[in-house]
Formats: structure tokens, sequence, C-alpha cells
């Protein structure tokens, strides 16, 4: 993702996490949670994230499987991108990633780009997720739009590295594991999937009412909103024992910097 620097000038506004924007440049920036990387960018023409497998115009998701190895060559994650419009200031979205060998992720960024009005934007990520992909496995990629946001095409592309040539890679400069980051724990549905999300979508919500389109589409039928009721910083909320003593809880990093690199936590 270095070729992000040749765009660091672009102006795109920010929105999703007050405590990380407020005040901050305006330029294109990168959000590290979770172990992913991402930015949001001007509707640019840049060849470096045409992805491989690319969506139907209009289309919000597409699938395809992993291919055979090139010998000499690893598996290290998956880049998903999406082209998008927003129709309203309060946005809200997620972008899901599975698999037919258990992988189950559904991640909504704390921060992501507004494009101006009436123009386009491009969400950018890496899911370092490669040890979790295997040859032949099907990969299935789509956008989940709460509110807010109007979607025109998807697109995901694998990401591979020489294991004999020593490459510079942007986890090798900032020491970042190639795995999700942390104890994702507290972000673990009861059917295995994993709700990467700091925010309750649900909090003006009564209990009783029925599963929203969106969430059904995100979860499937098995998972009701009640379950993430109450969700924030770090996830699923604590439950309170009068009888123990005080209760430790662990922050997963987020980390919002520009390519001055100033950093945010």
């Amino acid at each position: 993702m270095k070729w992000l620097k040749e765009y660091q000038n672009h102006e795109m506004h920010l929105v999703g996490g007050d405590h990380l924007t407020k005040n901050k440049s305006q330029c294109v920036q990168v959000l590290y949670e979770f172990g992913i990387i991402s930015t949001s960018l001007p509707d640019i023409k840049i060849p470096k994230i045409m992805p491989g497998c690319i969506s139907e115009k209009t289309s919000t998701s597409l699938s395809f499987k992993v291919p055979e190895c090139l010998e000499n060559r690893r598996l290290k994650g998956l880049n998903v991108t999406f082209k998008y419009t927003m129709v309203d200031d309060d946005c809200a979205w997620f972008a899901k990633i599975s698999t037919t060998k258990g992988v189950d992720l559904m991640y909504n960024p704390t921060v992501s780009g507004r494009p101006a009005f009436g123009e386009a934007g491009i969400w950018v990520s890496y899911w370092p997720i490669g040890n979790k992909l295997r040859v032949r496995d099907k990969i299935n990629v789509s956008i989940i739009v709460v509110k807010g946001l109007e979607v025109s095409e998807c697109g995901a592309s694998l990401v591979y590295t020489d294991d004999e040539v020593a490459n510079e890679t942007f986890e090798d400069n900032m020491g970042w594991v190639e795995t999700l980051d942390g104890d994702l724990s507290a972000f673990q549905l009861s059917n295995g999937a994993y709700y990467l999300c700091r925010r309750d979508f649900f909090d003006k919500m009564e209990v009783d009412k029925p599963t929203p389109r969106w969430f059904r589409l995100l979860v499937g039928h098995n998972i009701d909103h009640a379950v993430v009721q109450g969700w924030g910083k770090t996830g699923r909320p604590k439950q309170s024992n009068p009888s123990s003593g005080p209760e430790s809880v662990n922050i997963l990093a987020i980390v919002f910097f520009s390519f001055s690199n100033e950093f945010v936590r």
C-alpha cells in the first residue's frame, strides 16, 4: 500500500469516529483496526487497486475460488474494495467475507470517507487472512448497506508474497502480524461469525421489534439483533457481577494515521 503516498494530498472528508477525526487533516489517511488496513479515496483511476474479481454493475457481492498457488508463493490475504456514493450524511455499512471452510467476518470500520456531494468514493482494504484460506475454497465478498449509501460495484483480489525474495511489505515495516489482531472473542457471535463493529446500531430500537432486513442479510436468520444490542468499542457488553472485583477490559488498538506518521489510538 505504499503507492497510497502518491495520493496523500487528495481530500476526503472523514466520518464515523469523532474522537479520531476531530480537528484532523482531511487528506487521505489510513485506518488499522482488528488487523484490517483500510482507506477511503476519491474516485480516481488507480491501476494498483484494480481487483482481480469485479462484481456486476450495481451488484454488492461477488464469489470466486482460491486457485492453485505458484511454487514459492505464499497466500497472505485478501484485498476488498468497492465504489460508492452517499445519499445521506448518516451512513453505515459492513464489508463481509465468508468461505466454505468456516471464515465468516463482518466488518464496520470506525472511520470511513465521505466523498463530495454527487461524487463517488472508493473504499480500499487489506485483510490478513491468508492462513485461513485454502486452495479451492469458495470466497464470498459482499457489502451490506445499513443506511445512507449506494454501492455501484465491488471487487476483491488475493494477495501473495514471494517466499524466496525478501520483499519489503507493509506489515514488515510496521511490525504487524499477518493475522487478524488481538483477542476477538468479545466480537464473536454464537454461530462462530465475527461481528467486527464498535458501535450499537440498535440503541434506540426495542428488543421485541422484527430483526431488520440488513441484519438478516449480514448474519443470517439464526441470530437476532438483540444479541448485539448494547455493542460498543469492546464488542459484547460485559455482564456485571456484584460479587466479583473490578473486571479488566481488553480494548483492541485502533490506529488512524496519515503519511506524516500522525498516530491516534
